[in-house]
C-alpha cells in the first residue's frame, strides 16, 4: 500500500468517527473540519465577527480543484476560500476559508 493510499484510508477512518460534509461546486463532499479563530473585522459600518474554517477534502471526490474566492457551505454558513494547499503527491486538499 502506498503512502497516498494510507492517507486516503486514514481520512476515511477519521471521517467515519467525525462525519462532516461541505457543499462546494454543487457537490456534497465528505470533509474533515477544523473551526478556527474568531476575529473582529473593521467594516465601514463598524466591527463584525468573522470566523475561519479549515477544510480537508479527498482530491478523488472533487470533480475539479476548488479556486481561491470560491464559496464553501458548512452547516448552512457560507465561507470564502482564502488559500488552497493541493500538492500533487498528496491526496488531501486543504482549504483555508473565512466566513463570508
Amino acid at each position: 500500500m502506498s503512502l497516498a493510499d494510507e492517507m486516503r484510508a486514514d481520512f476515511r477512518s477519521v471521517h467515519s468517527g467525525l462525519p462532516s460534509f461541505v457543499d462546494i461546486g454543487g457537490a456534497h463532499v465528505a470533509a474533515l473540519i477544523s473551526q478556527g479563530s474568531l476575529a473582529e473585522t473593521l467594516d465601514p459600518g463598524g466591527f463584525y465577527n468573522q470566523h475561519s474554517l479549515t477544510v480537508k477534502l479527498l482530491r478523488d471526490e472533487l470533480a475539479e480543484l476548488p479556486r481561491v474566492g470560491e464559496i464553501v457551505h458548512y452547516n448552512s454558513i457560507a465561507y470564502r476560500i482564502n488559500s488552497i494547499s493541493a500538492k500533487a503527491s498528496v491526496p488531501i486538499v486543504v482549504l483555508e476559508c473565512l466566513q463570508k
